[in-house]
């Protein structure tokens, strides 16, 4: 996959968040996206992992979200996914 290739997925990604009436979920509170940065328990973690994969499960663009995330082996919670889940499907 070339830089341009992902480059495209990413603007094509953020054109279709803005065209979502009322915004995304993942836009009120990003930081909920990145369980990698908390510091806490292993349970703190995986409630927050819920929370942002509940959000993502109703969100209009989860599956372009997913797509670019998991051909930028992005880190984080997109499209419902954890990178470790994404890596997982890569193989």
């Amino acid at each position: 996959m070339t830089f341009r290739h992902l480059e495209r997925k990413y603007i094509e990604l953020q054109e279709a968040v803005r065209n979502v009436p009322g915004g995304v979920g993942c836009a009120n509170d990003p930081t909920l996206f990145f369980p990698e940065d908390l510091v806490g328990s292993y349970h703190d973690r995986k409630d927050v992992i819920t929370q942002a994969k509940a959000i993502c499960a109703e969100c209009p663009v989860k599956l372009r979200c997913f797509d670019y995330a998991l051909s930028a082996h992005m880190v984080g919670i997109w499209g419902g996914t954890t990178a470790e889940e994404r890596q997982k499907l890569r193989g």
